[in-house]
């Protein structure tokens, strides 16, 4: 059994709870969304003429494709050009309506198996239980909008403000100068004030978003619960909150600088026994041992080439369980994290997790009330009967007759009995 402090403590175990194969599996399910969501964006960039880096990994046949590079094993160049496209504002108005699409599509896609993820944890942390991963999987699915919405309405909320700032750089476009007056006064206010609440809400977004996936799967909250508990717990709590947010970033830049350069030590061994006994002239594949890492490329061409891209396909699955530890590390630590920080500011124990069934079972007897009240209506026919009786007592009158008579043969002594009481009270009347 796991041994629970209930403090800072407890975040140190948590680079064990992520190596989990369950937590792994959704970190590697993360990573294929997020390469087809991003990919699926570049095309969108190509298709619709945009120019520049960009465009340019999205031509799918171009020689410069990002999934042929990421063949060639150039993963870490290709992040580092896809930058810009995460930034909103670092293009035009094409640039950021494709980039606010690709974060949705990535809300969704990662809330699946973040959701999942910190549920496990959350059992396995509160209550040392061993979930498994069907039943992660249906509180996901029961809570699919909550864990969506969460991190989707403060996002929407920026998106909401960044609209009213290009509408005043609409009105600014007005001619004869009048655009520019009114962008000073009264625009330049209202932009001042949108732009502050924008930047509050990306600030507070960014600190908070590993706690807003735990907040579905601990308390069961909706999305705008789940968003504003997160915000509140950051708000109020920001020197606990930084304490262990700067804890858990070491313990998880040790754990994945391990996890990567223990992964590029396995791939390197497989590459080197083999070379040991692979006696052809032409590689199987191609590898480059650099100050950054492991880079792996197909060798050969046709039907040798076809299956060195199979093994380099294979080696990059390797290579990405890393990336699927670090996701799994990220929201069991905030996991963590979110519970330290319910126990402090709602002095909620840490123990308490929602549970769907015992609220279904609760539900149960309420819906099965009604099935005992029913026979209650089938015992009226009976009384419905009783008035067609009255046709027997007609051939039984001797019997009633009879009953009379014997009555009529008892009821003499009743009247002595009467005499008796009324000499009795003659005789007090004499006395007194």
């Amino acid at each position: 059994m796991r041994k629970r402090t209930g403090d800072w403590r407890d975040l140190l175990s948590a680079y064990s709870l992520a190596l989990d194969a369950k937590k792994m599996c959704m970190g590697l399910l993360a990573i294929v969304y997020t390469i087809a969501v991003v990919g699926l964006t570049m095309v969108l960039y190509s298709v619709l003429g945009a120019t520049g880096v960009i465009a340019e990994l999205g031509e799918v046949s171009g020689e410069n494709s990002m999934f042929l590079r990421l063949m060639d094993g150039e993963g870490a160049q290709v992040f580092a050009e896809l930058s810009s496209i995460f930034n909103p504002f670092s293009g035009g108005l094409l640039h950021f309506v494709l980039s606010a699409l690709m974060y949705t599509a990535l809300f969704y896609v990662w809330t699946g198996p973040a959701g999942i993820v910190s549920r496990l944890a959350a059992l396995e942390y509160a209550r040392d239980d061993l979930p498994t991963l069907a039943e992660a999987r249906q509180m996901v699915r029961s809570k699919r909008k909550a864990y969506f919405l969460a991190p989707m309405m403060p996002f929407l909320f920026v998106l909401f403000m960044c609209v009213l700032n290009l509408i005043g750089g609409f009105i600014a476009s007005a001619p004869w100068g009048i655009g520019r007056i009114l962008l000073i006064f009264p625009g330049f206010p209202l932009l001042l004030a949108s732009t502050v609440v924008m930047v509050f809400l990306l600030v507070l977004g960014v600190l908070s978003f590993g706690m807003m996936m735990p907040a579905v799967s601990v308390g069961g909250k909706d999305g705008f619960e789940s968003w504003s508990t997160a915000y509140s717990y950051v708000l109020w709590g920001l020197r606990r909150f930084v304490c262990y947010t700067l804890l858990a970033a070491v313990v998880g830049l040790i754990a994945g600088f391990l996890a990567c350069r223990l992964t590029d030590l396995l791939i390197y061994l497989v590459i080197k026994t083999v070379n040991l006994g692979y006696v052809r002239s032409t590689a199987w594949i191609e590898y480059t041992l650099t100050s950054t890492g492991l880079q792996l490329a197909p060798a050969g061409d046709g039907f040798a080439g076809g299956t060195s891209n199979i093994y380099v396909t294979l080696l990059l699955i390797v290579r990405a369980l890393p990336l699927a530890y670090i996701f799994s590390y990220f929201f069991t630590a905030n996991t963590i994290i979110f519970l330290l920080m319910r126990k402090d500011q709602d002095n909620i124990e840490i123990d308490e997790i929602y549970e769907e069934v015992e609220e279904e079972e609760e539900i149960e007897p309420i819906e099965e009330a009604p099935t005992v009240e029913a026979p209650a209506p089938a015992e009226t026919p009976a009384t419905a009967e009783e008035p067609t009786e009255p046709a027997t007592p007609q051939v039984a009158e001797p019997e009633e007759e009879t009953a009379g008579e014997e009555e009529g043969e008892a009821a003499p002594p009743e009247p002595e009995a009467a005499e008796e009481e009324a000499e009795g009270g003659a005789d007090e009347d004499e006395t007194t």
